[in-house]
């Protein structure tokens, strides 16, 4: 099997793992929406649970689908995804630094947003269903839950930083724009090509539509 082919198993699968969820997700459908027979899912993975740990292992780590991949896929260890999830959780920590040592801003308002838009687009399909998935994931959701809940508390700090600043306009109900700015930036990193997999919108053009509606509604004046 081609890893072209796999590409589109992991797109599928991970669409339908993120709608359905893990326990109302078939392999008959995951192989119906790949173009390929049922038989060879089954020749392509040792069960279901192969296809999950696979959607998020080649998330998570994007070496992984650019390799030849030994077929049958079996479930990837729980050790090698919660290394590549912390990976990715440092990531985003990093990204979240907006100021100095000295309490200095040295990340703007918009290259904030360009940066979280760029991480939701790489790894967004993994996070959601762990979260989607956490009856089955339990590990990984008991590593990446508390993260996100601190995300959100980061983030409406540095929307308070950043009007204080004057980088953006007076905000009322902080939070609000922070589950608003979460919702704007994952729907165009990945959840609008999730909505409509039969009109995909390029990478390219998701971001620069994401941006612009942020800085007309962030903006000053």
């Amino acid at each position: 099997m081609t890893n072209a082919r796999l590409q589109k198993i992991y797109l599928e699968a991970g669409r339908l793992f993120e709608e359905k969820g893990y326990a109302n997700t078939k392999m008959a459908e995951i192989a119906k929406a790949a173009g390929i027979a049922v038989g060879t899912m089954y020749s392509a993975f040792t069960g279901k649970d192969a296809v999950l740990s696979f959607v998020i292992y080649a998330t998570l780590d994007k070496s992984y689908l650019a390799e030849e991949v030994t077929l049958p896929i079996r479930p990837i260890e729980s050790g090698h995804l919660l290394e590549a999830l912390r990976h990715v959780i440092d990531i985003f920590d990093a990204t979240l630094c907006v100021t100095d040592t000295e309490g200095n801003i040295q990340k703007d308002f918009p290259d904030l947003m360009g940066d979280l838009v760029d991480l939701f687009a790489d790894y967004l399909l993994a996070l959601d269903n762990i979260e989607k998935n956490r009856g089955v994931l339990e590990e990984l959701a008991g590593e990446y839950l508390p993260r996100k809940a601190a995300y959100f508390k980061e983030l409406e700090s540095h929307l308070a930083l950043y009007m204080e600043k004057g980088q953006i306009r007076t905000l009322t109900n902080l939070y609000s724009h922070v589950l608003y700015l979460t919702n704007t930036l994952t729907w165009w990193a990945l959840n609008s090509n999730l909505s409509f997999p039969n009109q995909p919108i390029p990478r390219d053009v998701s971001r620069e539509t994401c941006m612009g509606i942020l800085q007309r509604a962030y903006a000053i004046g």
